[in-house]
């Protein structure tokens, strides 16, 4: 506070008094007379106005702060958020939702563009994915926001109705019904039957001999 009000009132000084403070002299030039016949020099133009844009104004009481009208909200939860301009990092229960996209883990890395919108999101540990009809799990996501595709690894698991799937990778794209999977196992419910597994079907025992069928 100090230091501000030292600041102050030495920039409220006028040029003269600064300059007698500092030691150095003070030089007054004069103008030098204008010569007969020679036009008049024109008068010094007023100074600019400070362009500087005004501060915005504070809200008014009661009026929240979030934003409306957007058209494509990635809505972010934790227990926990901390972030700059560039990136903001959430831990702790964190749901990660965009459209049909519902992504869950312990902690998520979002990364911004230059006009503040979510561009891509990392999650790691426990990491739940559901879009639709399809699932998938693993320990780590990363889904580029623009093009809506999710990529899940880590020991990833996914399943779509009744077909459950293992692999090295999957791959699901927002709104869409594929389901990719690299090097995959694929484990497909079937049909119910009434055969007994391991048994055969008795052959019917020989009828006697002179009966009539």
């Amino acid at each position: 506070m100090i230091e501000f009000l030292v600041m102050a009132l030495f920039l409220a000084q006028p040029a003269s008094s600064q300059a007698a403070t500092s030691g150095a002299p003070v030089v007054a030039q004069a103008t030098p007379p204008a010569k007969p016949g020679a036009p008049a020099a024109p008068a010094a133009k007023p100074a600019a106005p400070d362009s500087a844009a005004p501060a915005t104004p504070p809200p008014a009481p009661g009026t929240s702060l979030a934003p409306t009208g957007l058209r494509n909200p990635v809505d972010l939860s934790a227990d926990h958020v901390t972030g700059d301009r560039n990136q903001a990092v959430l831990t702790g229960n964190v749901v990660v939702k965009h459209q049909t996209m519902d992504i869950r883990c312990e902690k998520m890395t979002g990364y911004y563009n230059a006009t503040r919108q979510v561009t891509r999101v990392v999650c790691a540990g426990n990491v739940r994915a559901v879009d639709g009809d399809r699932q998938a799990r693993g320990e780590r996501a990363d889904y580029d926001v623009p093009s809506g595709v999710l990529v899940v690894t880590g020991s990833p698991e996914a399943r779509q109705g009744n077909t459950y799937l293992t692999g090295t990778k999957v791959r699901l794209v927002l709104g869409s019904e594929r389901l990719e999977v690299e090097n995959a196992r694929i484990l497909v419910d079937s049909p119910s039957t009434t055969a007994v597994p391991g048994t055969r079907k008795k052959a019917p025992a020989p009828k006697p001999a002179g009966t009539t069928p």
